[in-house]
């Protein structure tokens, strides 16, 4: 009975790291508004879209989209949030001065080309300056908006609208001029801070546009949306069909998937251990107070009342059951650790979690040990007495 309780503890206590942990991931600040926001990808260079064209056909495909009635705003980007992949590009600040031991090649930062009301559209607010916007042409000057994590790291206490940077090289340190700086937004992964971000206009350079990604505010469900999206899409240029066409909060349950799997197979493997374990709690109580029936009969006809046979039988259960769980909870602390990189914000041995697994794991087996003990509290002494 020990080993039985110790393992269901065990198994208890992984089953509630696993949850916490995906609880913890499903209230993270993301940085933006996941809800009401549908996605989906469009390759128009398959049909032999590309530079000027290219970007006059993504224009109008999001004007006609911005005319459903339950659309509230459509804008493009290159990577799409919580999508597993950003660019990562060296870049040169105008007037950056080296920490320590740092070059100034050594300075990166995630980028991503995204339209005109990018910002608006999913959500992320901006700070200061102003966000990309329709005349952020290919012939208009260059522009980028610059997320918190950019400032904090690269720009420090200066102000950062105003200041000029490159791609590349030193040379190339005043091509485009920061004129906005947005909130940290998640990108590649839910556990990590947002990395220094870069938003550049899609449409201010003709050469790297290609296949997109379109975010789109609606006014409810969004999944409802989806055939109206495909028949404009359709209607504007038959030869091409979206892909990945879902909402915001599936692309983020998509990204938990793991966590999620973790934390039913724990879940499902621990309550089936713990009942398993009152299961044997109960088999081996029941045993242990049938082969005493004459010592309990011979305690009452000396006077022993019901309730303190009954305590009796609880105690000797409980004094079993909180070795098992000491035994169990050793084991916890051991081998959690070997699951401390799964988890987040949250430490393998977090008390709390372990104690409310002990507590259960008590509840549960009292409950399996008191069916035996009411059952001895009732023997009749005489026909006790007699029992060989």
């Amino acid at each position: 009975m020990v080993t039985q309780v110790s393992l269901s503890l065990l198994l208890l206590v992984g089953a509630g790291l696993f949850v916490r942990t995906l609880t913890n991931l499903e209230n993270v600040n993301l940085g933006f508004n996941q809800n009401n926001l549908l996605l989906f990808g469009i390759d128009s260079t398959q049909d032999g879209y590309k530079g000027r064209r290219l970007a006059d056909f993504y224009q109008e495909l999001a004007q006609r989209l911005e005319l459903l009635p339950e659309v509230r705003s459509v804008s493009m980007s290159w990577n799409t949030l919580i999508a597993g992949g950003l660019t990562i590009n060296g870049v040169s600040i105008q007037g950056y001065t080296p920490k320590p031991g740092q070059k100034d090649d050594q300075l990166e930062t995630h980028v991503n080309q995204v339209g005109p009301k990018f910002f608006e559209t999913v959500g992320i607010p901006l700070l200061l300056g102003r966000t990309i916007g329709e005349g952020d042409t290919d012939g208009a000057p260059k522009v980028a908006v610059v997320n918190e994590n950019f400032v904090r790291q690269y720009l420090g206490t200066d102000k950062p609208v105003g200041r000029r940077f490159g791609f590349g090289e030193k040379k190339a340190s005043s091509e485009i001029e920061i004129v906005g700086v947005v909130g940290d937004a998640k990108y590649n992964d839910l556990r990590k801070d947002a990395p220094p971000t870069v938003y550049v206009p899609s449409l201010q350079d003709l050469k790297s546009l290609g296949p997109t990604h379109f975010e789109v505010r609606t006014a409810g469900d969004p999944m409802q949306m989806a055939s109206a999206l495909r028949k404009v899409a359709k209607d504007l240029d038959p030869n091409l069909a979206l892909f990945e066409v879902r909402s915001e909060v599936d692309q983020i349950e998509m990204a938990l998937f793991q966590e999620r799997l973790f934390a039913r197979l724990t879940s499902f493997f621990g309550l089936l251990a713990a009942l398993l374990g009152c299961v044997g709690v109960y088999g081996i109580m029941a045993f242990s107070t049938t082969a005493r029936t004459r010592e309990i009969g011979i305690r009452m006809a000396l006077g022993a009342a019901r309730g303190k046979i009954l305590g009796m039988v609880l105690r000797e259960t409980l004094v079993l059951v909180a070795i098992g769980i000491a035994i169990g909870i050793l084991a916890a602390v051991a081998a959690s650790r070997l699951i401390a990189t799964l988890l987040y914000r949250l430490r393998p041995t977090d008390p709390l979690t372990i104690a409310v697994a002990g507590l259960l794991m008590v509840i549960a087996a009292a409950l399996a040990g008191y069916i035996p003990a009411r059952r001895a509290s009732r023997v009749d002494p005489t026909v006790a007495l007699r029992y060989e």
